[in-house]
């Protein structure tokens, strides 16, 4: 009676379900995660979360014999040294989330292809909705049912 050549939605929706479910225990991992990072010979050491960039900074007394633009450099590239750990972190949780499945950390750093799977998606979800017009169309043809305008 109806075609079923059509996709399923409800493994869509279990798929997009799990998806959901998986993101957001990532979500809530990912706030647990810090990042760490020293330099000069531990005397400069900072922490940095999803949260805060710099959740926390540490200067020895000792790194004060350092001048003013070498300290200023250090201080930055440990931050970055610490935002590269939490981002090592983060991306080694999301490679075991979705082991099985697409990493959508992937599709975040390749803008075209999001794009394409985004277009893709909406191109499903519209055809899934032209057949289930068609197929309440033809239910109504079969019953014998006529359509009636919507109340205004």
């Amino acid at each position: 009676m109806f075609d079923t050549n059509g996709p399923d939605l409800d493994k869509l929706l279990r798929d997009a379900q799990e998806r959901v479910t998986r993101t957001e225990v990532l979500r809530e991992e990912m706030a647990k995660l810090t990042g760490q990072a020293e330099a000069a010979d531990g005397r400069i050491r900072v922490s940095s979360t999803a949260r805060d960039y710099v959740s926390e900074l540490h200067i020895d007394p000792r790194a004060m014999r350092m001048t003013a633009e070498e300290l200023a450099t250090t201080i930055k590239e440990t931050i970055a040294a610490a935002r590269g750990d939490l981002d090592r972190q983060i991306q080694e949780m999301t490679a075991f989330q979705f082991k099985d499945a697409p990493n959508p950390l992937d599709a975040m750093r390749d803008k075209d292809q999001l794009k394409q799977t985004l277009g893709e998606v909406q191109g499903m979800f519209e055809k899934a909705g032209r057949d289930a017009q068609a197929m309440m169309d033809q239910l109504h043809r079969t019953l014998g049912i006529t359509k009636q305008a919507p109340p205004r």
